[in-house]
């Protein structure tokens, strides 16, 4: 998904708070400013707000020194999940009933996001978490989504935020044989990486990362391998906004788990704000 003109209000309100998170004085702060500001005015035609957010990111690191800067949040994130864990587990029974719960569960957790809310607040994620089970959720594509997961022999599952991440076991062990986990090459915002995988309880299954800190998977930085993965699953399911917004234009099948938590995806999805989203492309008919 290309940069659109409605993307840039967002992504010129995170440049002040970013400069400052750096830790500089005010010359060191407003030169940072400059450099992000000539990032978006020489930004390639088709760049998605991920590639954006990575190249702010950099130029952070490079006046601040902090290579992880949300640890702190990631690690409480997959605190709270691994909290939550045994509860929601126990809403998910067999059949059909127990992989919607499921579903509902791993898309819920999608409401762990720093970088979509600055000001998010994670106290106030158990609710927006359990109430994914009264929030509506189209049944055909829940419907669609299951067949192609229990049809498909391999699997590529992209993982998006820490906590979140966490929840996304209830539907990997429904299909751990045949599925493979992708994660983020380095820390970028509340993104998951190899350690955080670790830490949820993730490494029963195969994880390969993306070899670079965008939050998503960048056309440019991410590692063969990935990419390679990626190309040999029958499936791929990508969890959150920043995959949708970097993969909305890939070729095979897929499936798009995550809550709308942006105005110009819900414009997009035309779908309302906060709603829960199972997006498919390149299905075929009657799949």
């Amino acid at each position: 998904m290309d940069i659109g003109i409605d993307c840039f209000p967002c992504i010129l309100s995170q440049i002040v708070p970013l400069a400052r998170s750096a830790g500089g004085d005010d010359t060191e702060c407003r030169a940072l400013i400059r450099r992000m500001l000539r990032i978006i005015a020489e930004a390639d035609p088709g760049a998605t707000p991920p590639d954006i957010a990575a190249a702010f990111h950099r130029e952070v690191r490079a006046v601040s020194g902090n290579n992880d800067a949300f640890r702190d949040e990631k690690d409480r994130s997959t605190s709270l999940g691994l909290q939550l864990l045994p509860e929601l587990r126990a809403r998910c029974g067999q059949g059909p009933d127990g992989f919607e719960n499921a579903l509902r569960i791993a898309i819920g957790g999608n409401i762990i996001d720093y970088g979509a809310d600055p000001d998010f607040d994670l106290e106030t994620a158990e609710k927006r978490i359990r109430e994914v089970f009264a929030l509506p959720l189209a049944p055909e594509p829940v419907r669609q989504l299951r067949e192609a997961l229990e049809r498909a022999h391999t699997v590529f599952y992209i993982l998006d935020n820490c906590g979140e991440a966490v929840l996304d076991r209830l539907l990997i062990e429904r299909y751990a044989h045949k599925i493979t986990l992708g994660v983020r090459g380095q820390p970028i915002l509340n993104d998951i990486t190899r350690r955080e995988a670790a830490m949820s309880g993730l490494d029963f299954v195969p994880i390969l990362d993306t070899g670079d800190m965008t939050p998503g998977v960048s056309r440019h930085g991410t590692g063969e391998e990935f990419l390679a993965a990626m190309r040999r699953a029958d499936l791929v399911v990508a969890k959150g906004q920043g995959n949708f917004e970097t993969l909305s234009d890939y070729d095979r099948p897929i499936a798009f788990l995550l809550r709308v938590k942006c105005r110009v995806i819900a414009q997009l999805l035309q779908s309302p704000m906060h709603s829960l989203q199972v997006q498919l492309r390149n299905f075929q008919p009657g799949e």
